[in-house]
């Protein structure tokens, strides 16, 4: 199995997957995060692929459930079961479980996929101007290292980045000075390369997606109380709702914010619109976050 340096691939050849059996499917290529163990986000992509493999033409991903269950190791395979919960008029339901090595079971997740209903409609506004331009806001690599330096004391953050991803913080003076960090953190992000118009395989492609700085509301402002110490981080269980269809490639704006961080658990909430304000997606993430050593 190949492991690829921190983002070298594109996200489509990261959520690859090869049949082994009827509703078995093996990961091709592992994706190492920075404490050596395989990026939440390419463990929830490859899931939502598995997942949609059988799925009946016209039903679009709406909801992924996700628990992490053990570190996933980027230099083995990760191997895919998936059985049907529901398949009715209107939805179709899997369960998808990934294991490696000898059964060790390293995360589990429940994927619904529905048809569009005629019904009435509401959304929340987006919390981006309206002239925000992402791709004239600075790369994190271009944002003064004074600002950027102390994300090394949170496990997993650093001023590096993923190559798979475009992502951009705006106002970064304001929302990472510890001055101001307070349970509230936005930011803009894209596919780094065009993808092919598969709706499944942009569903795929966004649950990767989501799992990039979303726990950053719960640990940004502990920044500045941390003193000399670092935080243990891991990821805990993950949702998604997708209210429209995604385009994984085109700019999405994230507007996080984490009501209560407690015995170790923080909790983000996101929003998810498009360049045009629509609302596209919800997501939570429930992470780790511990005084290490």
């Amino acid at each position: 199995m190949a492991q690829v340096a921190w983002g070298e691939l594109h996200i489509e050849a990261l959520l690859a997957l090869d049949a082994t059996g009827e509703g078995r499917w093996r990961s091709r290529h592992g994706d190492a995060n920075l404490n050596g163990r395989s990026y939440g986000g390419q463990l929830l992509g490859q899931a939502m692929m598995a997942a949609l493999k059988d799925v009946p033409a016209g039903r679009q991903a709406t909801m992924m459930q996700f628990l992490f269950l053990q570190g996933a190791m980027p230099d083995e395979g990760v191997n895919f079961e998936v059985t049907t919960l529901q398949e009715g008029k209107r939805f179709s339901s899997r369960r998808v479980s990934g294991s490696q090595g000898n059964g060790r079971t390293v995360l589990d997740a429940q994927v619904t996929c529905a048809l569009p209903l005629d019904a009435p409609e509401h959304a929340a506004p987006s919390s981006a101007p309206a002239d925000e331009r992402p791709e004239d806001l600075p790369q994190l690599a271009d944002i003064d290292p004074a600002l950027v330096g102390g994300l090394t004391r949170l496990g997993g953050y650093s001023q590096d980045h993923k190559p798979s991803i475009e992502f951009r913080i705006p106002d970064p003076l304001r929302q990472l000075s510890s001055m101001h960090m307070g349970g509230r953190f936005r930011f803009w992000m894209r596919a780094a390369r065009p993808l092919p118009r598969d709706p499944h395989l942009h569903s795929a492609a966004f649950a990767y997606l989501s799992d990039w700085w979303l726990n950053f509301a719960s640990l940004g402002l502990h920044l500045r109380d941390l003193g000399g110490r670092q935080l243990y981080i891991s990821s805990l269980n993950h949702a998604l709702w997708l209210h429209r269809p995604i385009q994984a490639d085109q700019w999405l704006h994230v507007d996080g914010h984490s009501p209560c961080a407690q015995a170790g658990r923080g909790l983000s909430i996101g929003t998810v619109h498009d360049r045009q304000g629509h609302m596209l997606a919800s997501m939570t993430q429930e992470c780790l976050m511990a005084y290490a050593g």
